[in-house]
Order: C-alpha cells, then structure tokens, then sequence
C-alpha cells in the first residue's frame, strides 16, 4: 500500500517531482505557499518598488511553472527559483536605467585572499546596526530595521543582491553564486564591501557596530 504524505513533509524536490508525475495543481500550489512570500521580500529589497516586486514575483512563478520540466537536481529548487527571480530583478534594472539614461557602475574588485580572510562571516546584516537601541539616538528597534530596509537601497544592485540572498535569506556561498551566476569569490568580494558600504551609511545612525566602520 502506498504511504500517503502530506506534502508540507516533502522536499522541495520531491514535491516537483510528484508535480511532474501528476500535474496536481496542488502541488505546484505548495510551492508557491513555500516560497511566495521570499521571492517578494527578496525583490522588494533588491528593487525598493513594491508594484515591482510584485511583478517579479508573479513572473517568477509562471516561469517556474512553464519551465519546472527543465529542473535539474544539480542545483537546489531554491537556488534554482531564486536564481529565475535574480534574473527577472536584473532585467527590471536595466529596463530603468535605460528609460532613465543612467548605468548604475558598481564597485565589484576582484575579490583577493586577503579580502576573503578578512570577511568575517559571522556578522550578517542582522548584526550591523546594534541589537538594541542607543540611549542617545532614542531609535527603537522598528525604526532601525526600516532605516536598515533604506540603506540597503543605497548600495550597488549587484552587492545589494548579495547581502539579501547570504544575510537575510541564508543562502550559502556557493548557491549565490549559483543565483547569480558569478564566482565564489566575487559574492564574497561583494558580501564584503557591501557590508562595509552599509556600516558606513548607517554610522549616522547608530554608534555601536561590534567592529569599525570603514570611515573609522
């Protein structure tokens, strides 16, 4: 007798492939409910436009949906659908700057051994701007998180990008890389400069890193 599992006890693998088998809607609704709501946040940060991040999201899915006979198991389906959702991001920014006639020129150097020894893994975005509020600044910790969604505006698209995917979504090196189709050493190069480019944008605001800014 065949074993009956829920599908929020499936992989995300597993769950395509039953999708592929069956062409149960259901399943493919599974997904979305998985990942709806990253996919938005991601884009959302990555593009600061919520009509945007809506629009990506949705084209997300109906790429994941037409092309999902395309997976391949070398990479994870989150790698796999975050990458899809990169895409869409980039295409959204170069539609801008063509319309604006500006090129957003970002700051990627090759990343060095030095570079990667120094980039300290443990301090994610999270922990940039101090746990708790500095008495003197009287800043709670809603308004730090939203003074943290605007900075991230400020960085270059591409070390944005990266930021979002290792320190908020939890991807590993490798999967970024994977996302956005570069080196393991350049998301490193970009993780670090973007966030020393964020220490220094937030030091008007806060007074307590755990480490010096890069204007220190």
């Amino acid at each position: 007798m065949a074993v009956w599992r829920k599908t929020v006890d499936l992989s995300d693998e597993a769950i395509v492939e039953e999708f592929r088998q069956t062409g149960d809607s259901t399943q493919f609704k599974s997904l979305v409910r998985r990942y709806q709501n990253r996919i938005y946040n991601a884009a959302l940060r990555i593009l600061g436009n919520q009509d945007e991040a809506e629009e990506v999201t949705q084209d997300t899915f109906l790429k994941v949906h037409q092309g999902i006979s395309g997976f391949r198991k070398e990479a994870s389906f989150s790698s796999w659908i975050f990458r899809i959702a990169h895409n869409l991001c980039v295409d959204v920014v170069r539609t801008k700057q063509r319309r604006t006639g500006v090129k957003v020129v970002s700051f990627d150097p090759q990343s060095t051994q030095n570079e990667e020894d120094s980039l300290d893994p443990a301090l994610s975005l999270s922990q940039i701007a101090d746990p708790l509020p500095s008495p003197a600044q009287k800043v709670d910790l809603e308004e730090q998180q939203l003074v943290i969604e605007r900075t991230l505006q400020e960085l270059p698209e591409s070390q944005r990008t990266v930021v979002v995917l290792h320190d908020i979504e939890g991807f590993q090196y490798q999967e970024i890389a994977d996302i956005v189709g570069t080196s393991v050493g350049t998301v490193r190069s970009r993780l670090h400069y973007g966030r020393l480019k964020m220490r220094e944008l937030l030091a008007p605001y806060f007074d307590n890193y755990g480490v010096q800014t890069a204007s220190r």
